[in-house]
């Protein structure tokens, strides 16, 4: 039987004792075999939650998370704990995947991290219908809800691979949820009714959080300037758009400014050395899109700016909270244009096509059927939006009908493309489009009240997240300009 002081003792060993009070309270539900939803602030110890039961429990905790650099983080640390912890993914050689895989199916391996994309493999499936699952544990578990910001598709067939392994416990954790994404991850992963929901508030109480309109995009440069002279200690700078990054990138060398970058374009042992360097500490300066730091557990960041709104509070809010993580003060600036608002609406137009082309799209996938092994996505892009290589609407059409198994698209390949069943007007019924689409443009025009708003930056976001009636924070500029 799992317990409190099993568990304690084990945090003791590990140098994780005295746990926190939130910590202790939700292990005490997973040692009563509840269901948990933990909606916490980044870094605040989530990943404990399950960690310490995964070595108790009898049976493997299979953890879900979306990134490989964090399931690469988590079970290095594990490793130097000796925990019996490991992690599969595309990022492994076939032979060190099939070497882990061996050692969870002999019982060797008491927590297994891998991506949703891993349960679409059936060899996998039918590895873990043989093991006992004694957890699952969903990370980032907002990915799941089509009213979050970050809808990943894969993530919302986790309800039925849940039921797949036996209807385990589950333990869901975020950053950022809404109630009505608390309550569609509820939903989703068929949690019941007396599943426990532990909220710690939003608030980090060390992040200095400020905001700001320019007319011109030039004197946005000129603001992240000063601040960068401004803000000692490492600092990450945010973009929307590659291509303002890396004018932004040579702009600052030219001044002088040492630094890395990180996002899609470069390969991926570039990112892999940017991230190193940061690390480390060689690099005090990183200019990056948002996929860079989820996961990334560097605990003195000082500051953290967005030199272009992100989509939504939580994505914000998420992005601001990997500053700051050791308590210390932290300056978290954005800074706005309203060019950036237009980037945004045109991102939401490429997540949400419209459903005639979606039709579009599975009609030329028929009509090409028999070249596809030979056919690159550029190459069915030209036909769909005549050469426009910033339309990622193809992508997020390929990703639904996998989603819905209209088709199986593994690793994103067309040369692996198979066709299950015929695309169907149900499929594409418009208001569900339609809703989904005003639900994104709300959350967009939502983070820009905040920012636009009078009243303390931290009284704006515990209202968005569902807690009205707090006190000012004391410590950001709208507090700083009302002398509080």
């Amino acid at each position: 039987m799992l317990t409190m002081e099993a568990l304690q003792e084990t945090a003791r060993q590990a140098g994780f004792f005295p746990l926190r009070e939130s910590q202790e309270r939700a292990l005490r539900d997973v040692c009563a075999g509840r269901n948990l939803l933990i909606v916490w602030p980044t870094g605040s110890g989530k990943s404990l939650c399950y960690q310490l039961p995964a070595l108790h429990l009898p049976g493997l905790t299979v953890v879900v998370s979306p990134l490989i650099a964090l399931m690469d983080d988590q079970t290095a640390k594990a490793r130097a704990l000796k925990w019996p912890f490991t992690c599969v993914h595309s990022g492994l050689t076939r032979e060190n995947r099939e070497k882990r895989l061996r050692l969870v199916a002999d019982g060797k391996i008491k927590l297994l991290y891998v991506t949703p994309e891993r349960f679409r493999q059936e060899e996998f499936r039918q590895l873990l219908a043989k093991v006992p699952i004694a957890l699952l544990a969903v990370d980032e578990a907002h990915c799941i809800s089509q009213w979050g910001h970050d809808f990943r598709p894969d993530y919302s067939r986790l309800g039925a691979i849940r039921q797949q392994l036996g209807n385990p416990p589950v333990i869901a954790l975020t950053a950022t949820a809404t109630h009505e994404v608390q309550a569609d991850i509820l939903k989703q992963l068929a949690m019941g009714p007396d599943a426990q929901v532990l909220w710690a508030g939003v608030e980090r109480p060390n992040l200095h959080l400020a905001a700001e309109e320019f007319d011109e995009r030039d004197d946005k440069e000129e603001a992240l300037l000063r601040w960068l002279s401004a803000t000692e200690g490492p600092k990450i700078v945010y973009f929307t758009l590659i291509s303002t990054l890396e004018k932004v990138s040579e702009n600052l060398r030219a001044k002088k400014f040492a630094h890395d970058v990180y996002h899609g374009d470069l390969d991926d042992g570039r990112r892999r050395q940017s991230l190193k360097r940061f690390l480390a500490g060689e690099s005090r300066l990183m200019l990056a899109t948002p996929a860079f730091g989820l996961g990334v557990d560097k605990p003195d960041i000082r500051g953290v700016l967005h030199f272009e709104i992100p989509g939504s509070l939580e994505a914000y809010f998420q992005e601001v909270g990997r500053a700051g993580r050791d308590g210390a003060p932290s300056h978290c600036q954005l800074l706005y244009v309203q060019q950036d608002l237009e980037t945004q609406m045109r991102f939401i137009e490429t997540l949400t096509p419209d459903p005639a082309y979606i039709q579009s799209v599975y009609n030329l996938l028929l009509s090409w059927k028999d070249r596809l092994n030979v056919l690159r996505l550029d190459d069915l892009r030209e036909q769909l939006s005549f050469k426009n290589k910033k339309d990622f609407r193809l992508e997020t059409a390929l990703s639904f009908l996998d989603r819905w198994e209209v088709i199986r698209y593994p690793q994103r390949r067309l040369d692996r493309l198979e066709f299950v069943r015929p695309l169907t007007g149900e499929d594409l019924a418009p208001e569900l489009w339609q809703a989904r689409r005003l639900q994104l443009q709300k959350k967009l025009m939502a983070l820009v009240q905040w920012f636009r708003s009078p009243v303390c930056r931290k009284i704006g976001i515990y209202a968005y997240f569902g807690w009205p009636d707090q006190k000012p924070c004391g410590f950001c500029d709208r507090c700083d300009e009302a002398g509080v």
